[in-house]
């Protein structure tokens, strides 16, 4: 008889390669989301609820799925719809909603990594650098970064359907579907036909003529939506935040920028084009494919907002990050293969595991100290606009059809946001909200924020 396997089937330690990596990223994501408890609802959130509370199901399931809706971001639109729904104004349901969409993020692109590296360890830490990154610290307390996980969360699970081994016309139709969704979350997600044809060039082993047909059916999805909504965008003024001056200086500017976000550095842009014409010359000369591939999705992905001259900010890198994740995930399995060579099996294995625990620590206490003081000014910004709804939420019910005055606001709520976050609030329609210097004799709600207090002023009582 043979001997049975059974034990060494059940062994404990077969599993320690999937647990040990799992349980520090999940550690470090929760510590990172402990540092953002104080988040709320933002400018860009209170106006997003202010749409959507006026929308009825069947209407935002038709911006979905109509295919020339220009509904502003519908898929995200939805989200918001739901959770004023379900939730109310809970601030807390809305963080662990964005915080698990996040969470379900750094699970795909390790998902993606491991695929195309072919290495557990690269791709947990590629996940590590992700989970708890700096550069895109708005997702982890801005409510109106919900358009990035979205769409970051489609483009992935399209990206992972693309690159499968025995690729069919079903998974092609599968990733486009998931490519119209990311695309209603955020037109960021327009370059992606752009990056699954260079996974096809550059890294597909069976890859076949026939093959590029494929990349008809999304790029004419990408193409088609981007002509759809480029006539939307025609003759803005040069002073709006999504004018786009599409010149080469802007492009070799825009990133330059975005990668002084990322470093927190003031480079010239030539620098950072040199160094990054050397490493792909580098890449090039070694005939690196898999590098090739993930430098080149940085610009690719940066592409659709690289030319909004007035309008860049850090949290766009949270779809081109996964290239960094990339590149690190290739250093990571050239270590442990040089480790795991030079070492007893057990002491390599035990090393590693202790090595990732100490940089999934070092990425939360980085994270942590690298934006104290901007995690400072958010707390400030959310605990002024909880009090503000607070204050609103307890004043008796006004009539249909009531005005409430205001004579001074929160220091960081804008007046546009003002009516938005005053219906909002109350969950009414009918409600009007207006800033003023001196509160009009008929005003019978007559407001004024102070010291995080929303004071509610006797009619008699004149302004100071």
């Amino acid at each position: 008889m043979k001997p049975s396997t059974s034990k060494t089937q059940g062994c404990p330690g077969r599993y320690l390669p999937h647990v040990i990596p799992v349980l520090c990223v999940g550690i470090l994501l929760l510590k990172t989301y402990s540092l953002y408890t104080f988040a709320y609802f933002g400018s860009d959130a209170f106006n997003n609820l202010y749409w959507v509370q006026r929308e009825s199901f069947t209407h935002m399931i038709g911006y979905i799925v109509h295919p020339v809706s220009l509904y502003f971001r519908p898929v995200g639109m939805m989200y918001y719809w739901l959770y004023l729904r379900f939730f109310d104004l809970s601030p807390a349901a809305f963080r662990w909603l964005m915080w698990s969409l996040h969470a379900a993020n750094t699970a795909l692109l390790y998902f993606v990594l491991k695929r195309l590296t072919g290495s557990r360890p690269g791709a947990a830490v590629g996940a590590m650098l992700f989970a708890s990154q700096t550069v895109f610290a708005e997702v982890y307390w801005n409510f109106g970064a919900v358009f990035e996980l979205l769409t970051v969360f489609f483009s992935f699970v399209g990206t992972l359907l693309w690159i499968c081994e025995r690729r069919g016309w079903l998974q092609v139709l599968l990733a486009s579907v998931a490519l119209l969704l990311a695309l209603k979350s955020k037109e960021m997600a327009v370059s992606m036909p752009v990056i699954w044809l260079s996974y096809d060039l550059l890294l597909r082993k069976d890859m076949k003529l026939r093959m590029l047909v494929h990349a008809a059916l999304p790029g004419a999805l990408a193409v088609w939506y981007s002509l759809s909504h480029a006539s939307a965008m025609r003759g803005i003024a040069p002073d709006h935040p999504y004018y786009m001056k599409v010149t080469g200086l802007t492009l070799a500017n825009g990133l330059g920028t975005y990668f002084n976000m990322l470093c927190r550095t003031n480079c010239r842009w030539q620098t950072w084009w040199i160094g990054f014409c050397m490493v792909l010359l580098i890449f090039v000369l070694s005939r690196s494919r898999l590098a090739l591939f993930f430098q080149l999705y940085i610009p690719i992905t940066f592409l659709p907002v690289i030319f909004l001259v007035n309008h860049r900010g850090a949290l766009f890198w949270y779809l081109p990050f996964l290239g960094l994740c990339g590149l690190a995930a290739i250093v990571a399995t050239v270590a442990v293969g040089v480790i795991k060579a030079r070492n007893p099996r057990w002491l390599a294995e035990a090393g590693l595991y202790c090595v990732f625990a100490l940089l999934c620590w070092g990425a939360f206490l980085l994270h942590k100290e690298t934006n104290g003081a901007e995690r400072s000014w958010y707390r400030d910004v959310a605990g002024e606009n909880r009090a503000f709804v607070s204050g609103l939420r307890s004043l008796p019910p006004p009539p249909k059809g009531e005005t409430i005055f205001f004579d001074l606001l929160p220091p960081h709520l804008e007046q546009n946001v003002l009516l938005s976050a005053t219906q909002v609030a109350f969950r009414r329609t009918d409600l009007q909200a207006k800033l003023v210097s001196e509160f009009p004799p008929e005003a019978r709600y007559r407001l004024r924020f102070q010291d995080y207090q929303l004071i509610r002023l006797p009619p008699e009582q004149r302004n100071e």
